[in-house]
């Protein structure tokens, strides 16, 4: 168990406090209901940066001695007291917790049969033989720590601790047997003044691999004789389909005023930005944009895990769900790293689509930032000016009846530089420069579904399956054993308010190319590996897998892929304009920009490039868009200067 930090909470205002307060308890404004307050810049202390929370050594924790099992009365450090009539005494704590100089005892009882249980305050009482004890209850909801049956507290030295002078932390880790489980219980009593349970919270039971720690250190902060908790909330492990990794805390400061606990609004966003701050130091450096990328996805799970605006957070304190956030700056800042990092990398299509993931509730949204962002994304893509014509003729609508599923767009083009369009009738061949158009009756009309290799699958869908921190591919047909699969993929869901509200979301997914390692796809402009198998060759579920930063897409060319037909390059609408990738040049990237489109480009899909990265078509409107991309590099002289990312923006 990890001692946390001292919490200095002495705020001494002209106007909070005079005469002989100055002398007893400094000023210290109630917090509890007033939300968060957004960091500010530069707002961080060298504990909060640290990734554990810089815990350092102060109030020495005391863990409770397990009495043997089916014990109803109990000799601690020379203190008699007894369980309850039908309860057994699981774990005890002698010290003088109500600081009237004699020790007492706190205790864990519950019924040998499961269900039921107490946290029980037995006051010294000088030479008396054996302690009157009483159930310490609470008096704000969600603070019953009573156990369903057949339920029963797994005994431990650690789910019972003396975190201050006069509190304790009580943990429950229920074990149900044949049972319906039931959450994680973690309360927090004290003593002095009354004893009375002062804080609760219900854990969730985390998605296999990930553990969620839960720790409190109680000093008396303010010097008024109560001790002030200090709730350390961490997130440790990983689960198919992340890798394990650091264990990542943020601070839950309170103040125990009279009125009740009052919590410092500051935290946990300035836990949080210490880690983006992290991040950012990271970031720029190709050595180790690698692992801000990694330790930015680590605060985006703590944050979903804590956070009310997260949408499902892995805790419940008293009837709340989750800690009341706000819009996290922090999330803004470790955005930004990662948009740094992807650069420093090269990856060009992972900043633009990190861009777009900053758009959710949950993140700030600070001007300067966000402007920021913009250009160091446009200054590290060279944008190219050209030109964009629309073909109106009706035969050339395209046709993907797909509904949002993934598929093969509609568009391809042939090595000739001809353009391929797929019709509702047949696949119409085009001169990208005049706009005449024929017949191709050469070609036939190639699939829309997304089809898994050699199998009677296909892709369904990419979503939110909001049990666990990431999305997963559906996969459904008839070599699916169960009709349908959902295949983890490394990507984490939009951490907003209203994630799963009526259902896990879809994401848009294009798909590229088979190869290999799987279907090299981009989901929400992403690249991501999804398996061509529903399981491993050991029978396990098979997961998806992430491109190396900017790696080339490996596999044949398939009509409807936003892909040449020689392979080399690859073509992404963004905000700032069309992006392709020269897979044949090291991932070289750049943008194409026309006026006819500026501000438009978000609404381009099934786009398709020709050989040479010359000539670009996307659907819009349901209407071919031919964009003629210039050889030169540079904004041209009439382009009216930089990029404008804000169509669309937040």
């Amino acid at each position: 168990m990890r001692a946390g930090l001292a919490i200095a909470a002495v705020l001494t205002l002209p106007w909070g406090c005079s005469g002989p307060c100055r002398r007893s308890t400094p000023y210290v404004p109630f917090l509890d209901d007033a939300g968060a307050v957004a960091a500010r810049d530069g707002d961080v202390s060298a504990a909060d940066a640290a990734p554990d929370g810089g815990g350092k050594a102060g109030f020495q924790k005391v863990q409770a001695t397990l009495a043997p099992p089916g014990t109803a009365r109990f000799n601690l450090d020379g203190l008699a007291f007894e369980a309850p009539a039908g309860s057994a005494i699981v774990a005890a704590i002698a010290r003088d917790v109500d600081g009237d100089g004699q020790k007492d005892v706190v205790a864990w009882t519950q019924p040998a049969g499961g269900g039921g249980g107490e946290l029980r305050y037995y006051k010294g009482a000088g030479g008396k033989e054996v302690l009157a004890g009483r159930a310490v209850t609470g008096t704000t909801a969600g603070t019953d720590v009573t156990l369903p049956a057949p339920c029963v507290a797994k005994p431990a030295p650690t789910m019972l601790v003396l975190v201050g002078p006069h509190s304790v932390a009580l943990d429950l880790r229920p074990a149900c047997g044949e049972g319906a489980p039931t959450p994680r219980r973690f309360v927090f009593a004290a003593f002095a003044p009354t004893p009375s349970i002062r804080w609760s919270a219900r854990v969730a039971e985390p998605p296999p691999g990930f553990g969620f720690t839960l720790e409190v250190d109680a000093p008396d902060a303010d010097g008024d004789g109560v001790d002030d908790p200090t709730f350390v909330l961490g997130v440790e492990g990983g689960g198919s389909p992340w890798e394990p990794g650091d264990r990542l805390t943020a601070k839950l400061p309170y103040w125990d005023r009279p009125a009740g606990l009052s919590r410092d609004r500051n935290y946990p966003e300035r836990s949080l930005q210490g880690l983006a701050g992290q991040a950012a130091a990271r970031a720029g450096k190709k050595g180790s944009a690698v692992q801000a990328i990694a330790l930015v996805r680590r605060l985006r799970i703590l944050h979903g895990a804590i956070c009310a605006e997260g949408g499902a957070p892995w805790l419940e304190i008293g009837s709340e769900r989750g800690v009341s956030c706000g819009a996290s700056k922090a999330l803004e800042d470790a955005g930004f790293a990662e948009v740094k990092a992807a650069i420093a990398n090269n990856d060009l299509i992972s900043a633009t689509a990190t861009r777009e993931r900053l758009s959710v509730a949950s993140v700030a949204r600070t001007g300067k930032t966000r402007s920021e962002i913009d250009k160091a994304i446009e200054a590290a893509s060279h944008a190219h000016w050209g030109t964009s014509r629309e073909a109106k003729d009706a035969k050339l609508a395209p046709h993907t009846p797909s509904k949002g599923a993934p598929a093969w767009g509609a568009l391809a083009f042939e090595p000739s530089g001809k353009l391929l369009v797929r019709t509702t009738t047949a696949v119409v061949r085009v001169d990208p420069v005049t706009l005449d158009e024929k017949e191709a009756d050469d070609v036939p009309s190639w699939p829309w579904e997304v089809a898994l290799p050699g199998k009677d699958a296909r892709l369904s869908s990419v979503l939110d399956p909001c049990d666990a921190p990431h999305l997963a591919a559906r996969v459904a047909g008839h070599d699916v054993p169960t009709g349908a699969a959902l295949l983890p993929l490394p990507m984490l869901p939009p951490m907003a308010p209203n994630r799963c509200a009526g259902g896990g979301a879809t994401f848009p997914t294009v798909p590229v190319s088979w190869g290999a390692s799987g279907l090299y796809a981009l989901v929400a402009h992403e690249p991501v590996l999804i398996p061509a198998t529903v399981t491993t060759e050991s029978g396990a579920r098979a997961t998806g897998t992430l491109p190396g930063p900017n790696a080339p897409v490996s596999g044949p060319f398939v009509f409807g892929a936003p892909r040449s037909p020689n392979g080399s390059w690859l073509v992404v609408p963004t905000r700032f304009g069309v992006l392709r990738r020269d897979d044949s040049a090291g991932g070289a990237s750049s943008l194409v920009r026309t006026k006819e489109l500026e501000g438009l480009y978000p609404s381009l899909r099934e786009c398709a490039i020709a050989d040479g990265g010359g000539r670009i078509a996307c659907v819009r409107e349901n209407k071919v868009v031919v964009i003629y991309a210039t050889s030169g590099g540079g904004v041209d002289a009439d382009s009216g200067g930089g990029i404008d990312a804000s169509a669309g923006d937040d």
